[in-house]
């Protein structure tokens, strides 16, 4: 396998910290609109990995399946509950953030430390390694059971998740949007 050129370390660096950024900002940011896009620029990074990795078939996928169906999902889901009109209060301090930032920042360090010491040596791919064939083989072979329980669970949460989003706002009529018990949101 030839070594990666800079413009590729560069570009799959570039992509691996805008991962990390936009994940980080998908589960930290109050606002549900914020967390959809922070979920899609994760999206979209990660489709930048691939690419840069040369797995153009998972890149298309990333972007078919998870951009064009599932943040979409996620977004239709946000608007018909309606985003909160307030922010959550601030309970906890600035201070419990801060170590809790810097306990996540020393043991990313740590483990970018051991993961640099213990690099194995690289290993050429097998003939047919990410292919079409080679993915559709294993989808519909060995991990076919896995994969869908996936999709199952995955399900039940976005069922679960709009369950628990309803109960708090009332009930709501499907064909209007409005609160159907007479009250107002």
């Amino acid at each position: 396998m030839p070594p990666a050129s800079i413009q590729q370390l560069a570009a799959f660096s570039f992509f691996a910290a805008l991962a990390v950024v936009s994940a980080l900002a998908t589960v930290m940011m109050r606002n549900p609109i914020r967390n959809a896009v922070g979920l899609f620029v994760h999206v979209l990074s990660l489709a930048g990995l691939y690419v840069s990795l040369s797995a153009h078939f998972l890149t298309a996928v990333q972007l078919i399946v998870y951009v064009g169906a599932v943040v979409v999902l996620f977004v239709f889901v946000i608007m018909l509950l309606g985003p909160a009109s307030e922010a959550p209060s601030d309970t906890a301090g600035r201070l419990p953030r801060g170590i809790g930032a810097a306990a996540m920042i020393a043991a990313g360090v740590f483990l970018a430390r051991v993961v640099i010491d213990l690099r194995p040596e690289r290993v050429a791919n097998p003939p047919g390694f990410g292919t079409i064939e080679s993915v559709g083989r294993e989808l519909f072979g060995p991990a076919m059971i896995p994969f869908e329980m996936a999709s199952v669970l995955l399900t039940a949460a976005i069922v679960g998740a709009f369950a628990v989003a309803r109960s708090h706002h009332g009930k709501v009529s499907m064909s209007t949007g409005e609160p159907s018990d007479g009250s107002s949101r």
